[in-house]
């Protein structure tokens, strides 16, 4: 079975020598479109630059950590922090559990800290932006799951992603598993305050997860360039971040490349700018279910299982590109079950995926229930589980 390592690897992960472009990175003016609630801070030294704008603002803020940052030197300051919460984010994706825990902690502190770093990967930043809005809502998070919910705005929110492509360091969104379904704490007040982005901290990731998350990247793209609902300043951001997920994709990801990860970086937040006016589609509809039923199914890979079953849905453009990346990058088609789903998940996945309206509505249109219906999605699921 593939494992979705968040180990990083090497002491340094060959951040020594990158090209004089990462250098010049933190001058880049913004490449993104759409108006995006969260200041996006170009770094060349990320873990500086967080620590050093928390202190210069005054800001006094509870650190939660990838813990597979533990072994890398660069991450130390950081750890050496006094309020640090360290996440297992290779166990599963955050849960409201683990929100509601946290925030408890946070609220039991005599002089509670003013601001909530998230430093890691995606599932680690969702984690900080949830208990971020939600240390200042009385109810568990699970409540706050959907959309449009009356929400009280909470600690400011801080990010440092060392991994590109879930747009989570921009997306007013905070995804999470809960007890009956996954889905995200969508309010402006879970966008992160400040972004800090630095492409070099992503030069440990192992090729697995560089791989998959930019395929993530690359399937949010394509998804919302085909929505027929998504604004026309988020699809014009898709469609540059397609381009850019594309050329990082359509190389051998084994090693770190400083260009490479520029582009995935300004790609990543691409994704979360459109997905502000934008709208995903159907290989994400189906993913919720496959997630739903596996949670050690990280969402890249379930996404990637998906897009391969809508072959037809997308007239096969996007399971094109998605053989093509698989077969340059050496890697082995993934099936559902090496995550142990099968035919008897097959009823629970698809209740799961017909609640995901919106994302039909976004790929269909406003007429979606005349072409989707139980049968529709089962016939899908049944060639991902017979693969």
């Amino acid at each position: 079975m593939p494992v979705f390592v968040t180990d990083e690897e090497g002491a340094d992960g060959g951040m020594s020598g990158e090209s004089e472009s990462v250098t010049n990175f933190s001058g880049t003016p913004a490449w993104w479109s759409t108006q995006i609630l969260t200041e996006v801070v170009r770094s060349d030294d990320g873990v500086g630059d967080l620590l050093r704008l928390l202190r210069e603002r005054g800001r006094r803020a509870f650190f939660i950590v990838d813990d597979a940052l533990a072994c890398q030197p660069a991450f130390k300051p950081i750890l050496e922090q006094e309020e640090i919460f360290m996440f297992r984010a290779s166990d599963s994706e955050p849960r409201t559990g683990d929100v509601d825990q946290l925030v408890a902690m946070l609220r039991d502190k005599k002089n509670p800290p003013d601001a909530v770093a998230g430093v890691g990967g995606g599932s680690t930043m969702d984690l900080a932006k949830a208990v971020g809005i939600c240390v200042a809502n009385p109810k568990p998070a699970e409540a706050y799951q959907g959309y449009g919910l009356d929400m009280k705005r909470g600690s400011e929110i801080w990010v440092l992603p060392t991994l590109s492509g879930t747009g989570a360091e921009v997306t007013p969104i905070a995804v999470l598993r809960g007890p009956e379904k996954k889905l995200g704490i969508n309010n402006s007040f879970t966008a992160p305050t400040v972004a800090v982005v630095d492409p070099r901290l992503s030069a440990g990731v192992p090729k697995f997860n560089r791989f998959y998350t930019m395929m993530d990247c690359f399937f949010h793209h394509y998804e919302i360039t085909k929505s027929r609902t998504s604004a026309h300043d988020a699809v014009g951001d898709s469609i540059k971040g397609l381009e850019m997920a594309r050329s990082v994709l359509s190389r051998d990801l084994a090693v770190y490349d400083p260009d490479a990860a520029i582009t995935s970086a300004m790609a990543s937040v691409l994704g979360g700018s459109s997905s502000i006016g934008g709208r995903v589609g159907v290989s994400h509809a189906i993913s919720y279910g496959l997630s739903n039923s596996s949670p050690k199914l990280p969402h890249s890979v379930a996404v990637t299982i998906s897009m391969l079953a809508c072959r037809d849905v997308y007239d096969g453009g996007g399971y094109d590109d998605t053989v093509g990346f698989l077969e340059t990058n050496g890697m082995p088609l993934p099936r559902a079950a090496d995550y142990g789903i099968g035919e008897s998940h097959i009823a629970k996945m698809t209740a799961t995926a017909l609640g995901m309206e919106k994302l039909w509505q976004s790929h269909f249109g406003d007429d979606w229930r005349g072409i989707v219906d139980s049968g529709f999605v089962q016939d899908i699921y049944k060639r991902i589980v017979a693969a």
